[in-house]
């Protein structure tokens, strides 16, 4: 049967159902804990490297501590934030001191974190930046 034919016998809905899936962001829950940004390519944490400490808030939110270091020289910059628990989430704040745009998203066995520079630098200075994909990690806070 050709895809005209498939279409008109009731395959647009299944196609639909079909794009309609594959264009819904899948969301988990974001676990309480130190989360080490790692190398995509070895997934091995980053040393040094950026850092996000979770913990569980108020009303099935989530407290998140953010410190993004500069591999170059070991200029850090923080940021604090507070989102809902399920991913994805957006947050975002504008001050005097940066302003700071960052979007979580879940992805096996950690989080990826894409900050939009355009809105800000989160006043972690010149060439930080919290972008990145982050591993949960059986350890203390750096």
């Amino acid at each position: 049967m050709t895809f005209a034919r498939q279409l008109a016998a009731g395959g647009a809905a299944g196609l639909f159902a079909l794009l309609g899936a594959a264009g819904s962001a899948q969301t988990a829950k974001l676990a309480p804990g130190t989360y080490r940004q790692i190398d995509t390519v070895t997934k091995k944490a980053l040393a040094p490297g950026n850092q996000i400490v979770v913990v569980a808030a108020k009303g099935g939110r989530i407290a998140f501590s953010v410190s993004a270091l500069a591999q170059t020289d070991a200029t850090l910059g923080s940021v604090v934030g507070v989102i809902p628990a399920t991913l994805p989430a957006t947050w975002s704040q504008s001050r005097a001191t940066g302003n700071c745009r960052l979007t979580f998203e879940s992805v096996p066995h950690g989080i990826r974190v894409i900050q939009d520079a355009a809105f800000g630098d989160c006043g972690f200075g010149a060439g930080i930046s919290a972008s990145g994909t982050y591993q949960l990690v059986a350890e203390k806070p750096l």
